[in-house]
């Protein structure tokens, strides 16, 4: 049989796949392969065939083959790497994509597809080249313009990414990822409305996307309506039922519903598809955590350090996360180790509960913490006085300094090796604060009667979750009313209108220390802790600096979506702090109020 002719059977075959007789042409094709086994042009489309056919195998089989054959055949290549894109297999699909431009100089559509597997292998910096060069090549790409979107956000150049998103749009009015990508977009800032509007106009593209359905249950989520979520999730499940991040996100309606057993059974469904996924492994722990299963817990609890959120919140990670140490085992005697603070004051404060523990066995350590907390550590856990504390960026923004050391680890991964059962978790207090500097504190508050003193604080500065665990003065009513109670103001930010109308509302009395730097001031805001009889507060920074100190403190619980760990427990106290009283809602915090009026009242005697 002549080339041409054999050629001319070739493309009849490949014209009936394309017409839409795939079945049909698929097996003249293998037929026609039976009878030249060495046409490698034909291997080749039979390889695609097959990937079209989701003979995903038998597909990557083929390509290899031609590969192998053909040296410089780009188009397997190419074809190969999009398969290892879908599987998630990063580092092989950048090995064939780099194989593509080494053979097709800045061949524009792989060099989009290497900034985003760059983006998924979270090396940003480098994709952000790939991507440029993809766009001045072909500025018409929607497909270049969301991945650009995608990296932006990584770097933390929001409005840059939002604009990026906005031009895929604009070129691309049905591409559903980038309406979905603008509403994580608006998720990350907290603007949950914009956030909505986005995914319904993706829903309304497509109703049937489990990947739509899946946001618009986040949201749900995240506005605390988890039966709603839940009913979302498992819409989405029902499209798409091999989905871990799917399943993750139903065990975690469950477990903010708290159904713990369906909870638990879903996570470790997901976890079996999906064994080395970071985001299932992060919200699976705090599960774990709240059962008091440490040690399973902890073993997988720094899966959050690889995520996109950690990275972004945590400003000298790039520095620093090849560097983290990952053994089970403790250091040794003679290592040199720096523990880096974590992101929110209040988690440092919690983790500082571990830095005795560990100072004890390992006296050269050193630490990176918020500034404000640096003199209230060194008088707290460093009886030789001799620098522990350093303001963080001091070692983590010098890569030189870096060096020094045989170990480096955030404070919330020495859980691990210290937190491994509850008898181990602090009996009282382990922040202390000068006798003197209470003493001087006492003295601001002669101006008040010889009263019961309760501190109040009702709000959180949180980025993500403030406004779910922030609550108004307004609905501390009931417990404002109360007499014979001097009110001490111990909410930090700026609180001056919004508590002078609440008193000329109410006519109720909100003592404010004046000179108290509530935000930037620890000792003093410890010392006026220490002068209290109670201090009333929603989940903040302030919260965490009372339990530390041993304050009696009682807490109103936010709803379980914003509840961190610490506070999610199967009672009313938290391991980490013995003074600490957690009161829960089972809707809004009327009933947290309530309960906490009528306590107060029987703690202390008040008749009224």
């Amino acid at each position: 049989m002549s080339e041409t002719y054999k050629n001319a059977i070739l493309n009849k075959i490949l014209s009936e796949f394309t017409s839409g007789n795939t079945s049909s042409a698929f097996n003249d094709l293998e037929k026609f392969l039976t009878d030249y086994p060495n046409d490698y042009l034909a291997k080749y489309n039979y390889g695609y065939m097959c990937q079209q056919l989701k003979k995903i195998d038998l597909a990557k089989k083929n390509y290899l083959k031609v590969i192998v054959k053909i040296r410089d055949h780009w188009q397997s290549r190419f074809n190969l790497y999009t398969i290892y894109i879908d599987e998630k297999s990063y580092n092989l699909a950048l090995k064939y994509i780099n194989e593509v431009l080494e053979i097709k100089k800045n061949f524009q559509p792989t060099q989009r597809d290497k900034a985003l597997v760059l983006h998924y292998l979270k090396k940003p910096d480098e994709g952000i080249n790939y991507i440029n060069s993809s766009i001045k090549q072909n500025p018409l790409d929607y497909l270049a313009f969301n991945t650009l979107g995608l990296i932006l956000i990584s770097l933390n150049r929001l409005e840059e990414a939002k604009k990026a998103f906005l031009n895929a749009i604009k070129l691309d009015p049905k591409y559903i990822s980038s309406y979905n990508n603008l509403g994580h977009f608006f998720t990350l800032i907290n603007d949950y409305e914009s956030a909505l509007e986005y995914f319904n106009k993706a829903f309304k593209i497509d109703p049937d996307s489990s990947e739509v359905i899946n946001n618009l249950a986040n949201y749900f989520l995240n506005k605390g309506n988890y039966k709603k979520a839940l009913e979302f999730y498992l819409r989405a499940y029902q499209l798409d039922d091999a989905n871990p991040l799917i399943m993750n996100n139903i065990a975690i309606a469950h477990f903010n519903m708290n159904n713990e057993d369906e909870a638990e059974k879903f996570y470790q469904r997901a976890l079996s598809l999906d064994s080395s996924n970071d985001i299932i492994k992060k919200a699976y722990s705090h599960l774990l955590l709240k059962q008091q299963k440490y040690k399973e817990a902890w073993s997988i609890f720094d899966g959050r350090l690889k995520l996109e959120n950690f990275s972004h919140e945590n400003t000298k990670h790039n520095n620093i996360k090849n560097k983290l140490w990952k053994k089970n085992d403790i250091f040794g005697e003679k290592d040199r180790i720096l523990v880096i603070k974590e992101q929110g004051v209040g988690d440092e404060i919690l983790y500082g509960s571990i830095y005795s523990d560990l100072l004890k066995k390992f006296p050269q350590t050193v630490f990176e913490a918020d500034k404000r907390l640096i003199n209230m550590f060194e008088y707290s856990f460093n009886s030789n006085k001799n620098n522990k504390f350093f303001p963080f960026g001091y070692y983590s923004n010098d890569k030189k300094k870096l060096e020094s050391f045989d170990a480096i680890l955030y404070a919330g991964s020495l859980g691990k090796y210290f937190r491994n059962n509850i008898s181990e978790f602090p009996k009282g207090s382990f922040l202390n604060v000068d006798r003197i500097k209470i003493e001087n504190m006492k003295s601001k508050l002669n101006f008040l009667n010889n009263k019961i003193k309760i501190g109040i604080s009702w709000k959180s500065k949180r980025e993500h979750y403030g406004e779910y665990k922030s609550i108004t003065l307004d609905k501390l009513l009931p417990i404002l009313k109360i007499p014979n109670i001097d009110f001490i103001n111990l909410q930090y930010g700026e609180t001056k209108k919004e508590v002078s109308d609440f008193i000329d509302k109410e006519k109720i009395i909100i003592n404010t220390i004046e000179d108290v730097d509530l935000f930037n001031d620890f000792i003093s805001v410890s010392s006026l802790l220490k002068n209290l009889d109670l201090f009333i507060t929603v989940s903040n920074s302030t919260a965490h600096l009372a339990g530390a100190l041993g304050i009696p403190t009682w807490l109103i619980k936010p709803k379980n979506h914003a509840t961190f760990f610490y506070w999610n427990q199967n009672n009313n106290e938290t391991p980490w702090y013995s003074s600490v009283k957690i009161f829960t809602s089972k809707s809004d915090y009327k009933e947290s109020v309530n309960k906490i009026k009528n306590k107060v009242v029987n703690k202390f005697k008040i008749k009224y």
